[in-house]
């Protein structure tokens, strides 16, 4: 049973992408969890050209097609062909001449339908990246579809990740926000930050704003997330205190954040566990284990740090804990803490303080001398706002939303507006 049907998906996908003339070489297979909480199984197959004289199971030669497919539905994730040679039947590939034969090639791949769920976002001779939209309006979480081609024209990646919602996932409804509603929430998003000036070589006190989702309504934001999923993310806001240090070493242990998994474990459609909620008692647990962490690690940084919350991610627990009075907030450095869910026990940390090696020998900023007021209004005209659908883990729907974000700061000393990207 178990040979028949992985040899039904490897069957199908060597007809399906013209690899008669390639054989099997390897495979794996790995576990995902989307941030619908929903469990994916990948297929990870390498094809060898038939006339590959390669023979190490290290190497990948020339042609080589790397195929990632969704196990249960078929749906093909990924098509890498190694060293830019595609070493298929090139018919059923779209070349890079006709972008409208690459959409079309997309849509029957993906069976979604251009111009409702995915936009053009970048476009180049030799790629094309599409972002998740819904009628012409970004969504978030998004996805991504990528295809790129060698200098003959032939398709040498396709690629697609993230979420793209169908219209019964949608709550329509107009944008609505105007100048009236989101500047009062903007001006409260105006903090104070110090930023490194490389030209300078000096901190910097800067009036910013961190970008951020803001409901229709104007009632509700939701925090702008980028990169790592963190929908069971639990938030914390609770300073580090202890009165006595812990006497002893923390003892680092090595973590297996590994996606791979057995053929058993796809056939039976076992759930990843970070689809199972943290418990109000693992939540509890955890708080107890960070602050005996601290006072074993960080002994003397009693209620300088705070808990900022609990996330899942592979099978473990990450708590994350940040400078109570931290003006650079722009460099987000944080300590990351990996406690195993079954023991919950702290087994190893990460700090991103080494990360503010590089500014140690920076000058100390300099005293503001503006209000975040009288930056605001400096700010004002440069506020950027544009509609988003932005899924509500709470309603399990995507809802308008607007992305209220400034790419301006003010120099809290001098009053300059400055361009925030051009001072890294």
């Amino acid at each position: 049973m178990m040979a028949e049907e992985f040899q039904t998906v490897v069957d199908d996908i060597r007809e399906s992408l013209s690899l008669n003339n390639h054989k099997l070489k390897r495979h794996h297979f790995f576990r995902e969890k989307n941030h619908f909480n929903e469990t994916t199984y990948i297929l990870s197959m390498e094809w060898f050209p038939e006339n590959s004289n390669i023979a190490t199971d290290d190497y990948n030669p020339e042609g080589t097609a790397v195929v990632d497919v969704n196990f249960h539905t078929k749906e093909i994730k990924q098509i890498l062909f190694v060293n830019n040679v595609n070493s298929a039947d090139h018919s059923v590939y779209p070349s890079s001449v006709v972008k409208e034969d690459v959409i079309d090639w997309i849509e029957d791949m993906t069976a979604l339908t251009f111009g409702r769920q995915f936009l053009i976002a970048q476009e180049d001779e030799q790629k094309l990246v599409f972002r998740a939209a819904v009628d012409n309006i970004p969504v978030s979480p998004s996805g991504m579809i990528r295809v790129e081609f060698n200098e003959n024209g032939l398709l040498t990646l396709f690629s697609i990740d993230g979420e793209f919602p169908t219209e019964e996932q949608i709550e329509w409804e107009p944008f609505a926000l105007t100048p009236d509603t989101y500047e009062p929430v903007a001006e409260t998003q105006c903090q104070l930050l110090e930023l490194p000036s490389q030209e300078q070589e000096k901190w910097l006190p800067v009036y910013g704003m961190e970008e951020l989702f803001l409901t229709n309504d104007a009632t509700r934001t939701i925090p702008f997330t980028f990169g790592e999923d963190r929908s069971s993310f639990i938030p914390k806001d609770e300073v580090l205190r202890w009165d006595a240090p812990l006497e002893g070493n923390f003892e680092r242990k090595e973590i297996d954040l590994s996606s791979e998994v057995t053929f058993e474990t796809v056939l039976a459609n076992t759930p990843h566990p970070d689809t199972f909620p943290l418990t109000d008692e693992e939540v509890e647990a955890c708080e107890r284990e960070v602050l005996s962490f601290m006072r074993l690690v960080y002994p003397n940084e009693s209620g300088k740090r705070s808990l900022t919350g609990f996330y899942l991610k592979d099978g473990y627990i990450k708590a994350e804990i940040k400078p109570v009075h931290d003006a650079k907030k722009a460099l987000n450095l944080k300590i990351n803490l990996i406690i195993e869910r079954n023991t919950l026990r702290a087994v190893n940390y990460f700090d991103q303080d080494n990360l503010f090696e590089a500014f140690k020998h920076f000058a100390k900023s300099d005293k503001p001398i503006l209000s975040s007021e009288e930056a605001f209004e400096k700010l004002r005209g440069h506020l950027d706002i544009d509609p988003v659908y932005v899924y509500d883990s709470e309603r399990e729907t995507y809802i308008m939303c607007g992305k209220l974000d400034c790419d301006y700061g003010v120099n809290a000393v001098t009053g300059e507006v400055l361009k925030l990207n051009e001072m890294f």
